[in-house]
């Protein structure tokens, strides 16, 4: 398997923001350069940055991000232990593959958890918010115009992370966080070629953003379930999954 180039690395974590590649040791402590690193590259994999069967090596990441190799051995070790990343016989670690049944069980903790994260956030959520979540869905769509599907996945993260976030929650969010971990990279396979489910969530969204507007926790959380469900279905039918299938 052919290892990234460290220009690649370096553009995709570059992509997300402007200088965000290195870090800056400066006075930080060990254990907060470990932090950094982890949330830098957990960030990216939530946001697609990658694809699966890429593999990484700490040489590379450590040049991206201007480290030493301790605190990119740490980040590495925290996504495996959390599923994100997958450790070969080879001591290769690599973005693993999705299978159907990874998919599905993914797919009904989502169906069960962002719906009441949608549901808590109304009691807290913003006009101002709201406008951020409605300029990230024409960011979507002109993504789609476009065809750059890493642009549509990055503006769909920041509509429902917007949202998740009013609530306030520190278990759930945290949870939620780690399974679009698993999900981001699988999603930028699938939508790059198909662009799978990018009509349903035009539709679903505005129907979110009308039922905040309203101040309609059920609306809002019951078109959130409808916009995961619906793409859900639309990503089984195409069984793109690498593995069992059934």
């Amino acid at each position: 398997m052919a290892r990234p180039k460290v220009v690649g690395l370096q553009a995709a974590f570059e992509a997300m923001e402007p200088g965000a590649a290195h870090i800056s040791a400066g006075a930080d402590p060990v254990s907060k350069l470990q932090d950094v690193t982890y949330q830098k590259i957990r960030q990216a994999l939530m946001a697609g940055r990658f694809e699966p069967g890429q593999a990484f090596t700490i040489r590379a990441l450590a040049a991206v991000f201007g480290t030493s190799p301790m605190p990119v051995r740490d980040a590495l070790k925290r996504l495996v232990a959390e599923h994100a990343l997958e450790l070969r016989p080879n001591r290769t670690v690599v973005l693993p593959h999705m299978s159907r049944s990874r998919f599905q069980e993914i797919l009904q903790i989502r169906l069960a958890l962002e719906p009441m994260l949608t549901h808590r956030a109304l009691a807290h959520i913003t006009a101002a918010d709201i406008e951020a979540m409605a300029q990230d869905h024409a960011a979507m769509c002109a993504a789609v115009e476009r065809s750059v599907a890493v642009d549509y996945l990055a503006a769909n993260r920041r509509f429902h992370f917007r949202l998740y976030e009013a609530a306030g929650t520190v278990v759930m969010l945290d949870m939620v966080e780690g399974l679009w971990m698993q999900i981001g990279p699988y999603l930028h396979q699938i939508f790059s070629s198909h662009k799978t489910g990018t009509a349903t969530a035009d539709h679903h969204h505005n129907d979110v953003l009308r039922a905040l507007r309203r101040k309609d926790a059920s609306a809002a959380a019951e078109a959130i379930w409808r916009d995961l469900s619906d793409a859900g279905d639309e990503i089984l039918a195409g069984n793109l999954f690498v593995g069992e299938q059934s």
